[in-house]
């Protein structure tokens, strides 16, 4: 069963290059042991592997983000604020141990004079 979430990406998660996530989804984001950081490897839909550093505040609230990493992301699908991402946690049927994180994005766009969302693809260098 795959667990996930969306989110509509704001100002700060674009400009600011952090991704702010849900705290009710910590619980399916890999244990801090001891710290308050570690690296997050996810995949994206198309197969490219990135490395998020996801960290929780260390004092207060712990409101948990993907920094490190995230601004590469951002910059290499060209995100704005408005689009969404699709964020999932799936059962690993490699070999590797742990979940697997997918993540995926989608664009708000008109086409013939309707509203439709469409897949984020990878920038064209």
């Amino acid at each position: 069963m795959a667990l996930h979430f969306t989110k509509k990406l704001s100002k700060t998660d674009v400009v600011e290059k952090r991704l702010s996530l849900p705290t009710k989804y910590m619980k399916h984001l890999p244990g801090l042991r001891r710290g308050h950081a570690v690296n997050l490897p996810v995949m994206d839909v198309h197969g490219t592997e990135w490395h998020f550093r996801y960290s929780i505040r260390r004092k207060g609230h712990p409101k948990p983000v993907l920094s490190m990493g995230w601004g590469n992301f951002v910059k290499s699908k060209c995100l704005r604020p408005g689009d969404r991402i699709i964020f999932k946690m799936e059962a690993n049927v490699a070999a590797a141990p742990g979940p697997l994180y997918i993540i995926g994005v989608k664009r708000r766009m008109r086409l013939l004079g309707k509203e439709v969302w469409t897949a984020v693809f990878l920038k064209r260098k």
